[in-house]
């Protein structure tokens, strides 16, 4: 009874203190996260299954996160600072600030580091550390200002980068610690640091200039003042990503399907009408540009996207849209540079119709009408082959959705296969998974 009567006081005066019994339980349940699984479903093929495409993955995240070199007091600083979200726990419970980092990243070695500077002994920073779980932090591009101003709002242009990591700090303390071969190492490293010219502050820059006259041991000497100067009243913390998630929406498919189909019905086409012109066709033109991963590596499409030549040129072999385009290619086709009405691979071919053509299991036209007919608001995907039309028109491989939207009325809705004819053009993105993870 005594035993009982302590537990539950001591459970009240937890709760009053706004603690609870959870927050202090070792059982902890794993979440999965979703990104793997939506790997394996945003695109027929993975940027993370060959070292060609993890070295893609990431560049393209180092594309992202990069920004230009600019100047100040005439010396120039290298690219790389943002704003981040940056997610820990601390006495099992959630946290989240936001801090400048700057990103370097050594392409030879795939590896990233991130630095950033913070007031001495920042609480937010100290906590990262002691909590021993690491930092989880997040960057994201949803809008840019040309965009807003030509196009207006579009969340689905957006793009970001998570990563995981520890945390390392570097304080006044790390360079005092009364053990010689420790504070030698700490000051070699923070020179290491500093020599980068990664700055995410002023002060920094100011302070790590040094007369070209000086003597190697007067140098020494000057940069080792610096550093103390410096952490009198900064720290710097370094994180250093052990898993990396990429999302690109800038290159997603057109992801139709029973439950959003209704939405789409102003696509359908129909190639027999005389006359018919499929690059005039108004569906065409719309199925195009909501699928960017074919609309990005058009002329006009291009021209909306300037944020991604920023690193490279759209006429450069490194620009990261032209190295997308000759991954998809080579997956596809077997070649990095292909022509219109180019052959996919027999294997290629086959992982495309599993995905995204019912594992190629076709009805007739009037089966798939007869099976809508039948299905009275069932959710379903019918995928039939209209043998009138022309192989190499996108309303040869069509889609039968059902089901029933969400003021209860059931529809029907008949599509052209749109992921498979687009995913089966040369030239453009369509297939690469727009989410990816990277361990390291």
């Amino acid at each position: 009874m005594k035993r009982t009567l302590l537990l539950t006081a001591t459970a009240v005066a937890l709760a009053s203190f706004g603690f609870t019994s959870a927050a202090f339980s070792k059982d902890v349940q794993e979440i999965t996260g979703a990104t793997q699984k939506r790997e394996a479903s945003s695109g027929a093929f993975s940027l993370t299954k060959s070292a060609e495409g993890k070295k893609l993955l990431k560049d393209m995240a180092a594309d992202f996160l990069y920004t230009a070199p600019s100047k100040f007091d005439g010396k120039t600083i290298n690219g790389g600072r943002n704003m981040y979200s940056i997610a820990t726990s601390y006495g099992n419970r959630p946290e989240n600030i936001t801090a400048e980092l700057t990103m370097d990243y050594n392409p030879g070695e795939g590896k990233f580091i991130f630095y950033g500077t913070t007031a001495k002994d920042s609480g937010k920073i100290l906590r990262a550390v002691q909590s021993g779980t690491g930092v989880s932090v997040a960057w994201v591009k949803q809008l840019r200002e040309d965009e807003i101003k030509k196009l207006g709002y579009n969340y689905y242009d957006s793009y970001g980068v998570q990563f995981d990591g520890p945390v390392e700090v570097f304080s006044s303390k790390s360079i005092n610690t009364g053990d010689t071969e420790k504070d030698k190492a700490a000051m070699k490293r923070l020179e290491e640091i500093m020599g980068k010219s990664l700055s995410t502050i002023k002060e920094w820059n100011l302070l790590w200039q040094f007369d070209p006259k000086l003597s190697p041991e007067e140098l020494a000497k000057a940069k080792e003042r610096a550093i103390r100067d410096f952490l009198s009243y900064e720290d710097v913390y370094v994180v250093n990503p052990k898993k990396m998630i990429v999302i690109a929406y800038f290159y997603r498919p057109l992801m139709v399907s029973p439950k959003n189909a209704f939405v789409y019905g102003d696509y359908g086409i129909d190639s027999s009408k005389p006359g018919f012109k499929l690059s005039k066709a108004p569906g065409y033109l719309k199925a195009l540009r909501d699928t960017n991963c074919a609309y990005t590596v058009t002329p006009k499409g291009r021209a909306e996207y300037p944020f991604l030549d920023g690193k490279n040129p759209a006429t450069s072999k490194d620009n990261i849209i032209n190295r997308l385009v000759a991954f998809k290619n080579q997956q596809v086709f077997g070649a990095l540079q292909v022509k219109a009405g180019a052959k996919p691979l027999p294997e290629a071919l086959q992982k495309i119709e599993a995905m995204y053509n019912g594992k190629g299991k076709l009805v007739s036209k009037e089966e798939a009408a007869k099976l809508a007919k039948e299905a009275n608001g069932k959710f379903s995907a019918i995928y039939w082959e209209d043998t009138s039309k022309a192989a190499d028109m996108p309303d040869r491989f069509m889609i039968t959705y059902t089901g029933t939207d969400s003021n209860g009325n059931p529809y029907v809705s008949v599509q052209p296969n749109w992921n498979r004819y687009f995913m089966l053009q040369p030239n453009n993105m369509c297939g690469i998974a727009t989410r990816h993870s990277l361990y390291w």
